[in-house]
């Protein structure tokens, strides 16, 4: 099919009517944002569908046409199409538009037709014949709009799709079938003829059997096999789309480790900071720092009061005539010294000097039997005895009734048990002080640090492809998970593929032993029969399946020729055409090494996917009953201006009909207004329109809005 004219009257902004002629090559209409590219497009899409849907809508009528039409005046909305396709041809669809007094629009008389000329005469037919001409399938290889919608093998069924509409396989079918069934029938019509004949029917019933069994074997084989087959295709794809990241998955791994270890390290600082001073004062007795003076004047009072009620003490004995014991007093210590309280030393202190034998007040030996033995000992009993109450004796009456100085030596003996904790409380809260002020400068190093890991994390996610560090995190602990999964599925695939050898073997040894046994029955001559309609039904099989393999080698090839046609003196790589194990297939681009290229860039993708339209349209050309012509809409918007320099120089040469809607080539005049650029487009070959809003409108009224279109060469 070869476009000659698109005319489009009334459809949105194009106001009245527009033609474009559209020659053999490269046709472009170039034009600013708003100026109707995309209206262009939208208007064959349009034409396009060949569906049972309504055609008409108010909204792709012209505003600017609406608004200066009278009450009761109709016109019509029409995109149309001349082409060629053995022979002349017209596709128009089209319908009348009315307004009402009431400024009320209404629709009618919808025609969607398909003009055919024979000779002096034009027939008519309905649009959808059109789908004969130009069908569902073929359009889907035909109009794209914007870059993303290039990749034809978005599509898990495209390589069958695209099998099936452009290769020879389909003149395969129809023989392939009448093999099959012939060759089905005819094995029925041989087990009933040698289920008649005596002669080696036992043998052929158990060959038959067993083959049915094998065959069994071989299909479930086979199906098991396109499991793993799938399994392994499945890990080994997960596992080169990490390959890209393997390095951004392993950093990731590394800083979050990092951060980890950090903000424990944080967490334990943060733990070890006590900083609670005020608390301290009381929980921790810090208040007693400095304290120290203050205690050993409060023991030297103490002690002078103690010594002070001892001297009184005595001196109330010897009043009241306790001669006695003021003689033992005085025998006791020498120069009248006043004694230690009764008390002092306490009673486990004192039994302990008795058993070690030695004063442990003055240091001094004291074996049993020595004089310092005989005193400790005393000192002993009359502590034990100062403690009983003897009833029988009235009770003398105490020099002092109370015991507060007693008790005041006693809080003295506790405090000088603490005395040496207070002496070293100013270091206590020193050392505190100073351990907290090594924390808080070691946990500002680890936040600093912390701060710098979760930095290089952004910087090492902004690099990922939109990956996530939860993904790059998963994607490195499943490595080796994947990696052994797919070490599994290939070895069971050797095991399935060498069983499945093996049986293919078997069934062909059991099906050559049948043959020769039903060639000796009575069915002789239908087992022949039976033979070549297998062997027939074997052959198409197999030329099917080559004519699939020559078909996507040379779209392959094609395709890479064009790859390197589309960038001159840049990277492109080599497409592979990868079928996968359900019947879909996959595009990659890999290098000369044979390692994917994940990700490239834009402009190489789209020129890739380019390529294997241009490679899809080529072969369908060389036959010359599907050739159709390629439309796209701004397919280059991602390009440099260099590379769309050249991506349009080459396109110009290719001999094949390119209708290519875009922006390209416009360049800001002197008035602020774009301009295209001429000197760019003289070296191109084919036909350029530029298409652009007439002057003046408003910038707010959709109905002074009017594209205008300027054929340029």
């Amino acid at each position: 099919m070869r476009i000659k004219t698109i005319t489009i009257r009334n459809f949105r902004s194009y106001y009245d009517t527009t033609i474009f002629d559209i020659n053999e090559g490269l046709t472009l209409i170039i034009g600013d944002n708003g100026d109707g590219k995309t209206t262009f497009f939208e208007a064959l899409e349009w034409l396009f569908k060949t569906t049972s849907e309504r055609k008409d809508d108010v909204k792709l009528i012209s505003e600017k046409r609406i608004a200066e039409m009278h009450p009761g005046q109709t016109d019509i909305v029409m995109v149309a199409m001349d082409f060629e396709h053995n022979g002349d041809h017209s596709l128009e669809c089209s319908f009348s538009f009315t307004i009402s007094p009431g400024k009320q629009i209404t629709t009618s008389n919808t025609i969607y037709k398909l003009y055919t000329q024979e000779g002096s005469e034009r027939r008519s037919q309905e649009g959808r014949f059109f789908e004969y001409i130009f069908d569902t399938a073929i359009r889907k290889y035909c109009l794209f709009k914007g870059e993303s919608e290039i990749d034809i093998f978005n599509d898990t069924n495209s390589i069958n799709l695209l099998v099936e509409v452009f290769s020879e396989l389909k003149n395969f079918e129809p023989y392939v079938n009448f093999a099959n069934q012939a060759m089905k029938s005819s094995q029925i019509a041989q087990s009933k003829a040698e289920a008649k004949s005596d002669r080696n029917n036992k043998k052929l019933k158990k060959l038959q059997a067993s083959l049915e069994s094998i065959r069994r074997d071989i299909y479930e084989t086979k199906e098991a096999l396109k499991v793993y087959q799938q399994e392994a295709y499945n890990f080994t794809s997960l596992l080169e789309n990490i390959e890209q990241n393997k390095e951004a998955a392993e950093q990731i791994n590394d800083v979050n480790n990092r951060i980890k270890s950090l903000t424990e390290k944080q967490s334990f600082l943060r733990s070890k900071i006590r900083e609670n001073y005020t608390i301290d004062l009381l929980d921790e007795m810090w208040i007693l720092c400095g304290f120290e003076s203050i205690a050993r004047e409060y023991g030297e009072k103490v002690n002078h009061l103690r010594q002070e009620r001892r001297r009184l003490e005595i001196r109330h004995l010897k009043e009241k005539g306790a001669q006695e014991a003021i003689k033992h007093i005085q025998d006791t210590l020498p120069n009248g010294a006043v004694p230690l309280p009764i008390h002092v030393p306490d009673e486990n202190t004192m039994r302990e000097m008795l058993k070690d034998q030695i004063c442990k007040v003055c240091g001094r030996e004291a074996p049993i039997g020595s004089d310092a033995y005989k005193y400790m000992e005393a000192r002993l009993n009359e502590y034990v005895d100062s403690l009983k109450l003897n009833k029988e004796e009235k009770e003398e009456e105490s020099y002092f009734v109370n015991n507060f100085i007693t008790e005041l030596d006693k809080r003295n003996t506790i405090l000088n048990n603490y005395m040496d904790f207070v002496t070293r409380l100013p270091q206590i809260i020193k050392e505190a002080i100073e351990f907290n002020a090594a924390r808080r400068e070691d946990l500002l190093i680890v936040e600093s640090n912390l701060n710098k890991a979760e930095e290089n994390k952004k910087k090492i996610l902004s690099q990922s492809n939109g990956l996530d560090d939860k993904q790059l995190e998963a994607a490195f602990t499943n490595i080796s998970n994947w990696w052994k999964r797919r070490s599994d599925a290939q070895i069971k695939i050797n095991d399935l593929e060498k069983s499945l050898k093996t049986l293919c073997d078997e069934e062909k040894e059991l099906q050559e032993e049948y043959d020769k046994l039903s060639l000796e029955s009575t069915s002789s001559n239908i087992a022949l029969s039976a033979i070549a309609l297998r062997k027939i039904s074997e052959a198409f099989e197999q030329a099917k399946e080559k004519n699939k393999r020559d078909f996507i080698e040379s779209l392959e090839k094609t395709a890479n020729d064009y790859l390197q046609k589309l960038n001159i003196e840049d990277f492109t790589g080599i497409i592979r055409l990868i079928e996968r194990t359900n019947g879909s297939a996959i595009i990659e681009l890999r290098d000369s090494n044979g390692k994917i290229i994940h990700n490239p860039n834009t402009a190489l993708k789209t020129t890739e996917c380019m390529s294997i339209l241009f490679a899809v349209a080529d072969l369908t050309a060389r036959k010359k009953d599907n050739d159709y012509p390629l439309i796209f809409d701004a397919p280059t918007s991602s390009f440099s201006g260099a590379k769309e320099t050249d991506f349009f120089d080459i396109i110009s040469e290719i001999d094949k009909q390119i209708i290519i809607v875009t922006k390209s080539f416009l360049v800001e005049g002197e008035d602020g207004r774009n301009r295209v650029d001429t000197d760019k487009i003289k070296s191109l070959k084919g036909t350029v329109y530029q298409i652009s809003k007439a002057r003046p409108f408003n910038q707010q009224d959709l109905s002074t809005i009017r594209t205008v279109a300027l054929k340029l060469k």
